[in-house]
């Protein structure tokens, strides 16, 4: 269809090229188009007949280069093999195939990312120069038939599911625990490496670089459970650019780092064998795997890798919006406060962790007490490259409510780690858990259940960031100046302090009519140190924290309530949840602290602001 349209347009001169075909989005027939002719081009040595932006970018095996060196003059011949994937909803249209340079064979992974007026704006290659590897998938032929069955409707998962689902197979190989949970695989997983099956496969053959004749043996997730893959010691630079949710199939491109210090390796024979000479020394390799998933488990799995230098970056840095896993992140960072381990965590360089504030020692405060987690609710942040978690823990025996805010770097680093914890402050025996020598709060908690999470907060039909950042701002300014005036709520938004809800609606609350406007007293003055943690765009949800001051100053004859005798200043970290424009519902905890109490975040905005 595409090149029909295509040689019609460029007889008169290419016009109207993004006009017409702008018309209509391109579905996978038309990305396998436009792949089709991308081989058509690269295969005639002559990348002017690619329509390309005019900034395109070029990729060999992690390296950028100008569009026409590299493998473009020496390519010859495509194979019969050539796996194809397809994402109407990114644009993106991959293959594995194989070529030849120069009449030597090779496998050769591409991948396009294709315009909304059908031009090429990356071109993203991987060539494995595995000569056997390239004749064994022309022996194939075809890649097996169930990776391009259309999956029923009623049978697939989401997305996002489908991008976590993946991940666990990366964080599981990572350092290979052999105690780890491998439920992710089907009991019937099988994984090609290089054209190569390496599961379910009785031979005298050893694995890779290995002496071990038994691991191929294993299924997939046997396999993992003998932690023999112990030798990747990190996995970064996750990306998953396609997503196909129709045939539940995921392309994900990672780096694997192997640095050299696994020495010795658990047998699947039960005995520990030294690790292969290969990896005496720090290596990398760059890998493209796509995985066929049934049900919510990894079915089939092919990858194709190639050796680059140890630790090179990127040239697909793993921004939010292209694939950091934030899920993952915040998976790992979760299951690291329950095992009290962060030395698990993969740590940007100048990580930071921080507890209502309070920069503190990763590992410190909350990962001591911690016994209980909740699974929560969880929002994510890709332009901010941030993900959060908002949910009920246990700290020896005192419950609390934890706000979470986790910010990974660019390499799928965890650069940031922001805990807000209010925990249950009961008068019970012995004086209970009460802040010592604090006034009583306005709305008190003493940790009876405050029962999940209102579903309305996991649901929603997508707001663009700008405008939910917009009606947060706004919200701040009315509960500052005591005035719904300029903020709009739905006419029954409910808003919950401490778990507590009052009858007035929340403009009334606001406006300072009844007895506790906005879940304290209406004589707090300034709301300060305002910091988004995460706005989530598809559930239409911000989770943020601000400080509200209550200085103690009577209004007039007034006599002050007991809440209000002492000059205090609240934490609040809140959900804030938005429907048709507007804030629909406020979830929010109170923290008291010491009147005029800055965070370090704080700090560090006025620091920043005055420079």
């Amino acid at each position: 269809m595409y090149s029909s349209i295509r040689s019609a347009v460029s007889a008169i001169g290419g016009i109207l090229i993004s006009v017409c075909l702008a018309q209509e989005p391109c579905d996978r027939s038309c990305l396998e188009d436009v792949l089709s002719e991308y081989f058509t081009a690269l295969t005639s040595n002559d990348p002017s007949r690619l329509p390309t932006t005019p900034d395109v970018k070029y990729v060999e095996n992690d390296q950028i280069i100008p569009l026409g060196s590299g493998l473009w003059p020496i390519a010859g011949s495509q194979g019969k093999y050539r796996h194809l994937f397809a994402d109407p909803q990114s644009g993106n249209v991959a293959a594995i195939t194989t070529i030849t340079e120069n009449g030597v064979q090779a496998i050769y992974v591409v991948r396009l990312k294709v315009e909304e007026d059908r031009s090429i704006s990356e071109i993203e290659t991987q060539i494995t120069r595995d000569a056997s590897g390239a004749a064994l998938y022309e022996e194939m032929g075809e890649p097996e038939a169930v990776w391009y069955e259309p999956v029923p409707p009623e049978n697939r998962i989401s997305r996002e599911r489908l991008i976590e689902q993946t991940n666990k197979y990366y964080s599981g190989m990572e350092q290979n625990d052999p105690h780890g949970n491998y439920s992710f695989f089907d009991k019937d997983c099988n994984r090609l490496e290089d054209a190569i099956q390496t599961t379910n496969v009785n031979s005298s053959d050893p694995y890779g670089h290995s002496n071990d004749t038994s691991f191929a043996s294993l299924g997939c997730e046997a396999q993992f459970q003998t932690g023999f893959l112990g030798f990747v010691t990190r996995i970064r630079a996750r990306r998953f650019p396609i997503v196909d949710e129709q045939r539940q199939v995921v392309l994900a491109v990672t780096t694997l780092d192997h640095n050299g210090t696994v020495r010795r390796l658990p047998s699947v024979n039960g005995t520990s064998s030294p690790t292969p000479p290969y990896f005496d020394v720090p290596r990398s390799l760059l890998a493209a795997e796509a995985f066929r998933l049934r049900g919510d488990k990894l079915f089939r799995i092919e990858m194709a890798l190639t050796e680059v230098p140890y630790g090179m970056r990127s040239a697909f840095p793993a921004h939010g919006g292209l694939g950091v896993d934030l899920e993952g992140a915040l998976d790992a960072v979760l299951d690291a406060l329950r095992a009290h381990e962060p030395a698990r965590l993969l740590l940007a360089q100048r990580a930071r962790y921080s507890e209502n504030g309070q920069f503190v020692a990763l590992g410190d405060g909350l990962w001591e007490t911690l016994v209980e987690l909740d699974e929560g609710a969880r929002f994510v942040d890709p332009l901010r490259n941030t993900v959060g978690f908002w949910g009920y823990t246990k700290e020896q025996s005192t419950p609390g409510v934890l706000a979470l805010g986790v910010r990974v770097d660019g390499e799928g680093r965890i650069a940031e780690i922001e805990a807000l914890g209010v925990r249950a402050e009961s008068n019970g025996e012995r004086y209970g858990t009460v802040t010592l020598m604090r006034p009583p709060l306005p709305v008190e908690w003493e940790g009876e259940e405050l029962g999940a999470l209102d579903g309305v907060f996991l649901e929603g039909k997508g707001v663009e960031e700008e405008e939910l950042l917009g009606l947060v701002e706004a919200y701040f300014d009315g509960l500052e100046a005591h005035s719904s005036a300029g903020v709009l709520f739905t006419p029954d938004c409910v808003r919950r302090d401490n778990g507590a809800q009052r009858e007035e609606s929340c403009a009334a609350q606001m406006d300072g009519e009844g007895e506790a406007p906005n879940g304290l007293f209406n004589r707090t003055t300034a709301v300060r140190d305002r910091r988004v943690l995460v706005a989530d765009s598809e559930k239409s949800v911000v989770l943020a924290v601000a400080l509200v001051d209550a200085p103690a100053i009577a209004r007039g004859e007034e006599e002050l309530p007991p809440t209000e005798r002492v000059p205090s200043t609240y934490m609040i970290p809140q959900l804030i949840k938005i429907e048709g424009g507007k804030i629909a519902r406020v979830e929010s905890m109170i923290k008291w602290m010491p009147f005029g109490y800055t965070s370090t975040w704080g700090e560090e905005q006025e620091d920043n602001g005055r420079e």
